[in-house]
């Protein structure tokens, strides 16, 4: 068997129901074959057994291995495709003209970039693609997170309405010029699925990988949205994902614009409406949430449902700040991703945690302010929970799966540290990528101080090269130009249908 020792000066680790942060100092975690079987301190565990190998020490700090809840897998980002932050709606126009990648080699290359920024499981979220070659699409995504060692909770989204804007489809290209219409409804019609053929896929799916041999994939089923799922379909994803076992993750009022759909659409928020289908359950996690009503708040954390918070991506995209300490106050369980959007265009989560911890301090001594402990915990044990992983990964305890990072202390403290500094402070408002000396899946070292173990990086970053360097196809260059003269009307369309927005749940200035 494989084993390893860990020893760090402080061993750090969140507990699911948002308390204290456990640390246990001059710590060590023995693992087996993947499988942590005993933690304590240092001297008492080393006496106990004899690992194939030691890691760390005492100018070293352990913590959970950190789980990104939400993330498309475009390690070659939106922005270097030529994509700029805009308006959610205008943005998701923008990507129709965005060149074609090699699924494979894009997915390994982001894979490695999380693997050192000290991500060890991600919520993947996989985009509607062309119809004819999802599956092949998707085989070449899971192998590229499982050949650089990563977990993945795998899901597929289809939109089986409202694809242009939010409204029929029919109704918004009949508003349009008549070979404008044509060539959206052809753009639309590759990636075209039925519902029967989006379910027998996921069926697909479920049993060559849930729970296969490697124990690193599971399988969720994925509405992209409510304004872009029909409510049938989202009632037999319901019932489809209660026979599985399994979980479900979509989106949900991301912006303004979707929470009202809702009102237009059926007189109440989103939120309330999912609550009426009694869709809601632990078992779904939603990324985003940014726009809900203090009910919708009650109605999650009643539910016990998941939100996936990605604070970089609502900013990027004009979308604002969730109300996450009001979700927190009142019992939601709220997790971390990056939406393949992070505030540094890269996929560290680590920049992330510190970038939720200083925008969750709401101005005035009596007013909430996030801690350390919840944003520890929303990275790890928090993002856990709707994965599939849940009770394995995302806290160091023994029975768990040894998923982890040793953090060197040395950069943290130069030149200085007040030693009375709380450890976690330490960990969240100091560390960077760089003080990663290794991250471990399964009790595997995957990186070393920055160098993934299994995959060379510049290999990848040259094919990478290489590839998208060829002269941009017709096809893309077509789409280009059918999307520019698309877009004043999808404008206009959301200008006509502006949201009201009142009472914020932050109010960070004012002005008179």
């Amino acid at each position: 068997m494989a084993s390893s020792l860990i020893r760090g000066r402080y061993l750090l680790s969140a507990s699911h129901e948002g308390g204290p942060i456990e640390t246990v100092y001059d710590a060590a975690i023995y693992q087996e074959d993947g499988l942590i079987k005993d933690i304590g301190p240092y001297a008492e565990v080393r006496a106990k057994y004899t690992p194939d190998e030691e890691l760390g020490g005492p100018n070293y700090a352990i913590i959970p291995g950190l789980v990104n809840s939400h993330h498309h897998g475009r390690g070659v980002t939106t922005l270097q495709m030529g994509t700029c932050d805009d308006c959610l709606e205008t943005w998701i126009l923008a990507g129709w003209g965005r060149r074609p990648y090699d699924h494979y080699l894009m997915t390994l290359y982001t894979a490695i970039n999380m693997v050192e920024s000290g991500t060890t499981t991600v919520m993947y979220n996989h985009p509607q693609t062309s119809a004819a070659t999802l599956k092949q699409d998707v085989d070449a995504v899971l192998r590229g997170f499982l050949d650089a060692g990563m977990r993945v909770a795998f899901s597929s989204y289809i939109r089986n309405q409202n694809r242009v804007v939010y409204t029929n489809d029919a109704d918004f290209l009949g508003g349009l010029p008549a070979d404008l219409a044509n060539d959206v409804r052809s753009y639309l019609s590759v990636s075209d699925m039925s519902d029967d053929d989006y379910f027998a896929f996921c069926d697909e799916m479920y049993r060559q990988y849930h729970g296969d041999a490697s124990g690193k994939v599971r399988v969720l089923l994925s509405p992209a949205n409510v304004q872009w799922n029909s409510d049938d379909f989202l009632l037999r994803t319901k019932e489809q994902a209660a026979r599985w076992q399994t979980g479900i993750h979509m989106h949900l009022v991301e912006s303004p614009y979707q929470k009202d759909y809702g009102i237009r659409t059926w007189g109440k928020t989103p939120v309330e409406h999912l609550q009426d289908l009694e869709f809601l359950g632990p078992e779904i996690s939603f990324a985003h949430a940014v726009w809900l009503t203090e009910n919708d708040i009650d109605i999650l954390g009643d539910a016990g449902s998941t939100v996936c918070h990605n604070a970089s991506s609502n900013l990027r995209l004009k979308n604002g700040i969730a109300p996450v300490n009001p979700m927190l106050a009142r019992g939601v369980n709220v997790a971390m991703g990056t939406d393949s959007t992070a505030i540094n265009d890269d996929d560290d989560l680590i920049q992330e945690m510190r970038l939720v911890s200083k925008l969750h301090r709401q101005p005035g001594i009596t007013e909430p302010a996030i801690t350390v402990e919840q944003v520890l915990g929303m990275a790890t044990a928090n993002a856990a929970a709707p994965t599939g992983f849940a009770g394995e990964i995302g806290a160091l305890q023994p029975g768990r799966r040894a998923d982890l990072l040793l953090i060197r202390l040395d950069g943290l403290e130069e030149p200085y540290l007040d030693e009375n500094t709380p450890p976690a402070e330490v960990i969240l408002g100091r560390t960077k990528s760089r003080d990663i000396a290794a991250t471990i899946v399964d009790g595997e070292v995957l990186t070393r101080d920055g160098q993934h173990q299994r995959v060379n990086k510049s290999d990848v970053v040259r094919e990478l090269r290489e590839q998208l360097a060829r002269p941009v196809d017709s096809g893309t260059l077509s789409v280009r130009r059918m999307a520019a003269q698309l877009a004043p009307y999808v404008e206009r369309f959301y200008l006509d249908h502006a949201p009201t927005i009142a009472n914020p749940h932050y109010v960070y200035n004012g002005r008179t």
